[in-house]
């Protein structure tokens, strides 16, 4: 995979840098955010505390609809920030930083009726592929009914992760017959009531006693396998902007990434970053 263009800039480097304050204390800002359904359960709960902190007088206003429309909103200035939920590619626009917020997994998910403990990477493949369509022909299933393969659409982040451990790196393979959703929480739900599904989810959404969540070549989704490095389809969510953040949106993301209480909302479904690190565009 070619390298994004780019480069890293420290975050602190660019607050500093950025040289513009918050507005006035007796004055509201209003934030826009939009992108990425997988990060948007964590901007609701980061932006609901930051507008506490700042004693309301920064307002947010968070939107979703897949990490390509957020990248296009930021860039077309129709919002403030993007959110992410994958790294900036070559197709990428210019100009735009992205700026780690915390990091997530993806995990392969069937309903708790068919409860397959663990998939290979042939198995996975094949299976999204369309290439195996019954699951009596997959092991570990007790069922003999057809496969109901879903997806997501090709604006979400979270499709480019799973595709990047789980199907060589190319979203191209997921059979072009399977139900594409546009958010992580219609998807989860389909799986919920559907027994002879399979799909994909961030974590947040996929570790739920309602869905059984498969092994990958015998390693469990799990935060102790992420950390421990033996887990892969790990990434990254993003907050983007068009050019060095400023102002409160750079207060914003410099919160999320060093205050001890954003790092433990983080933690209540998500892992903390390793590295606080940007990359343009």
């Amino acid at each position: 995979m070619r390298r994004p263009r780019g480069i890293f800039v420290p975050l602190l480097a660019v607050a500093a840098l950025a040289g513009v304050a918050p507005a006035a204390a007796d004055a509201t800002t209003t934030l826009h955010l939009d992108g990425s359904t997988a990060a948007f359960p964590l901007l609701e709960l980061l932006t609901a505390k930051y507008e506490a902190v700042e004693h309301h007088h920064v307002k947010f206003i968070v939107g979703q609809g897949g990490s390509s429309v957020g990248i296009t909103d930021v860039a077309n200035g129709t919002v403030n920030i993007g959110d992410a939920s994958a790294p900036p590619t070559s197709s990428t626009p210019a100009g735009l930083y992205f700026y780690p917020i915390a990091r997530y997994f993806v995990d392969v998910v069937t309903n708790p009726a068919n409860p397959i403990s663990n998939l290979t990477t042939a198995q996975v493949q094949a299976i999204f592929e369309r290439k195996v369509t019954n699951w009596s022909q997959v092991a570990g299933s007790s069922l003999s009914t057809t496969i109901d393969v879903e997806s997501r659409t090709s604006v979400a982040g979270v499709l480019t992760t799973f595709a990047s451990d789980f199907l060589l790196g190319k979203t191209s393979l997921v059979w072009s017959g399977a139900t594409q959703w546009s958010s992580e929480s219609l998807l989860q739900k389909t799986v919920e009531g559907d027994a002879n599904a399979i799909g994909f989810l961030s974590d947040y959404n996929a570790i739920t006693k309602k869905l059984n969540d498969v092994a990958f070549n015998g390693v469990a989704g799990t935060v102790a396998n992420v950390e421990n490095g033996t887990y892969p389809a790990v990434s990254d969510f993003y907050e983007v902007t068009r050019g060095a953040a400023r102002g409160y949106s750079a207060s914003f993301i410099h919160w999320i990434q060093s205050n001890k209480t954003a790092k433990k909302i983080i933690e209540t479904g998500w892992l903390p970053l390793t590295s606080t690190s940007s990359v343009s565009g």
